[in-house]
């Protein structure tokens, strides 16, 4: 049965833009499809309705969603073809790796007039210079919402028993390894790098579940700032490595450096500390009895999410300034060439998988 799932290939987090669009499928992949053009352009709908049009076909799809909006689609990935399709233009450019032989340029940006966008010149320009601004307002606030997150996590530890949680580390490491290795097919990536959520203009967004459906063993890690939760699953990741596992690893939509999901491939085991693991059967770890909750300062708390909603603001006033773009640029697409690229191009996807 066709299955979706959906995450994104980038964040806006406290380091800025973080791309992982170079791990949206891998070298193995039948064929990339990289699509070059402008603001809409058509990019986002022609890859929509080619995964609509290939799940109708009972394949499984991925939607790579876009954090500066997650209605917009940054890639998809057809599971059963091993074929991707991915928007290489900026901030997250992409260029052909093996151009002609696994993969292929799509230039959407020959439709454009040129003769109709000289008028719209002025309110793209200013629009690029105010959308510039805004993300670094944006950026700004994370940056300051992270170093607020360093210091609850400080202060957090000193109620902490490292020692028992490390016991109850090791207790679940040799938990996990102890199953044995399932049989797959080979993998298209060793170890993956994505986000299961984001920080949108429309606020927190979360697909996390979608990662977590087809999962038959979860451990959820419950536990305060601080108590260990990313550095319990970076150990497993570890252990993953010495041992060959295939990954998938989902980081921290504000904090990129930190691990919120892990999802080991090769023996179907997910650890997270993400909430949506609540929603499935799953082994709850809990840190939280080794912590002394009266430690906390909930000041801090409400000025680092304060900080987060202050980020946000300023990523909705960056896409205010995008819309202008799309809205300057649209009239000057020749829309029927870009049809006729989507048809062509689809009918060349759903052909390699009958061959």
């Amino acid at each position: 049965m066709a299955k979706i799932r959906r995450m994104f290939p980038g964040g806006n987090t406290s380091q800025g833009f973080v791309s992982f669009h170079d791990n949206i499928i891998g070298p193995n992949r039948n064929m990339l499809y990289i699509l070059k053009g402008m603001p809409g352009g058509g990019k986002s709908s022609l890859m929509k309705y080619i995964a609509e049009r290939a799940l109708k076909e009972g394949y499984s799809v991925e939607y790579h969603h876009c954090p500066s909006d997650p209605n917009s689609i940054d890639g998809i990935v057809i599971d059963e073809l091993s074929i991707g399709i991915v928007d290489g233009t900026f901030p997250h450019i992409i260029d052909p790796t093996y151009p002609g032989l696994i993969d292929k340029l799509i230039d959407l940006g020959q439709f454009i007039d040129r003769q109709k966008l000289i008028g719209f010149k002025e309110n793209i320009i200013e629009a690029k210079v105010n959308n510039k601004i805004a993300y670094r307002k944006a950026f700004a606030y994370f940056k300051s919402a992270k170093i607020i997150y360093e210091e609850i996590a400080q202060n957090n530890k000193s109620g902490v028993d490292f020692i028992k949680i490390n016991y109850k580390t090791k207790e679940l490491i040799d938990e996990i390894f102890s199953r044995g290795t399932a049989n797959r097919e080979e993998l298209i990536l060793v170890e993956r790098h994505m986000f299961s959520n984001a920080n949108t203009p429309e606020g927190y967004v979360d697909y996390t579940q979608t990662i977590l459906e087809e999962i038959p063993t979860i451990y959820y890690i419950e536990g305060e700032i601080g108590t260990g939760k990313s550095t319990l699953i970076k150990r497993l990741i570890e252990k993953s490595k010495m041992k060959g596992y295939s990954m998938e690893i989902y980081h921290n939509a504000t904090i990129p450096e930190k691990i919120e999901t892990l999802i080991i491939k090769d023996i179907d085991i997910c650890i997270t500390s993400n909430k949506n693991a609540l929603k499935f059967p799953h082994n709850k770890v809990n840190l939280n009895e080794y912590f002394n909750q009266n430690i906390k300062d909930i000041k801090d708390y409400e000025v680092y999410y304060l900080l987060i909603e202050k980020g946000i603001f300023h990523l909705s006033k960056a896409k205010n300034n995008h819309e202008i773009l799309e809205k300057s640029y649209r009239p000057a697409v020749n829309y029927e060439g870009v049809t006729k690229v989507r048809e062509e191009l689809l009918k060349e996807i759903l052909s390699s998988g009958k061959s």
